[in-house]
């Protein structure tokens, strides 16, 4: 599989899904013997049945679930993995593979790859919202991750550990520490919202800052005549479109008035694997050519734009069909890494011009 660890045998219509589990399972409470499982007759064959099953070489009893469609051609099992996973698990103490739960799908039989894929996807993340609903089991499919591509480029430190300079609102530091406390898990969709909400934070604060001095250079004009109609027009205009001003333009003057263009010339001049090219691993959304007509800024709040609303928009929208959501721990979602440093970038960079 491409985007969860696991296997599928398009023959026997089966497939086999390594998931994690957080937390106490319901299996974890005594419950073995007060469960009752939806078992029916079937066409398969298992070789373990609920509510659970002991393996003699550990000394270990593992649990097993399983449910069966009303018609009989459909199973859904939690048990010990199949030996075709035990290459993917790591070693025991013992030397020996070690044994996890699986989640394994049985379908009617020979099922074409695609097809089977999509169904046994979506049986097995139907099922796990169940059992997260109705008994509080918190399993979730392993994702298959794919190591990210980083930029080369070492964080610049300093020897000396000052008193605070830079006054930060507890909310925006809040959203600025998220990332690197959730950085372990490699939760790069959260870290990079976190940082686009530092950023909205101040869009009202730099949009308004331009409106005013807008108003302020046509009135400083020489041009400018109280009296007539022309002149106030002017302001009335200026105004009006900064009111009606999309997040988007909004994004390019936050971007314009607060970080420098030699920052994200500075940026864009390091090495980043192609990531922001044409070619880069995340689709969707625009590519940056730093020597184009066109500024860096805008490219750049175009770019954050279109993947912020890849992250955020998950809903059937007709303004959103252009790109699919995104999804966390997906094999594009681990590879954000460069639009996170580009992201921070910009975070620090709008912190420290608003103080």
């Amino acid at each position: 599989m491409e985007d969860c660890e696991g296997w599928i045998d398009p023959q026997r219509g089966f497939a086999e899904f390594e998931i994690r589990q957080e937390g106490i399972g319901m299996f974890r409470r005594g419950n073995f013997e007060k469960l009752k499982f939806e078992t029916r007759p079937c066409i398969h064959s298992h070789e373990n049945d609920p509510p659970s099953v002991y393996d003699e070489v550990r000394n270990i009893i593992y649990p097993v679930i399983r449910v069966t469609s009303s018609d009989g051609t459909t199973c859904i099992e939690i048990s010990p993995n199949s030996p075709l996973c035990t290459p993917l698990l790591p070693l025991d103490d013992d030397g020996r593979p070690a044994r996890v739960q699986t989640l394994k799908i049985f379908l009617a039989g020979p099922t074409e790859k695609l097809e089977l894929l999509r169904r046994s996807r979506e049986l097995a993340n139907s099922f796990l919202f169940e059992l997260n609903v109705r008994h509080g089991s918190h399993y979730s499919l392993r994702s298959r991750v794919v190591g990210p591509s980083r930029p080369r480029r070492a964080v610049r430190t300093h020897d000396t550990v000052r008193f605070p300079r830079t006054r930060v609102p507890n909310n925006v530091a809040t959203l600025f520490s998220i990332p690197s406390e959730f950085g372990i898990r490699n939760n790069y969709t959260l870290a990079y919202l976190s940082y686009y909400q530092i950023l909205e934070y101040y869009l009202p604060i730099v949009h308004r800052r331009d409106t005013i001095e807008r108003v302020r250079r046509i009135l400083r004009s020489l041009d400018f005549d109280e009296e007539e109609d022309f002149s106030v027009l002017q302001i009335v205009t200026s105004v009006e479109r900064s009111h009606g001003a999309s997040e988007i333009d909004q994004l390019r003057t936050l971007i314009e008035k607060c970080v420098p263009e030699s920052k994200l010339k500075e940026f864009f001049s390091l090495d980043h694997n192609g990531h922001f090219g044409k070619r880069g691993p995340i689709s969707g959304v625009p590519a940056i050519y730093p020597t184009s007509g066109e500024s860096l800024a805008s490219q750049v709040a175009k770019r954050i734009y279109k993947l912020r609303n890849r992250i955020v928009h998950a809903k059937d929208d007709a303004r959103y069909s252009e790109s699919t959501v995104l999804l966390p721990f997906s094999h594009e979602a681990m590879q954000l890494y460069p639009d996170i440093e580009l992201l921070r970038l910009l975070a620090i960079e709008v912190i420290v011009s608003n103080q």
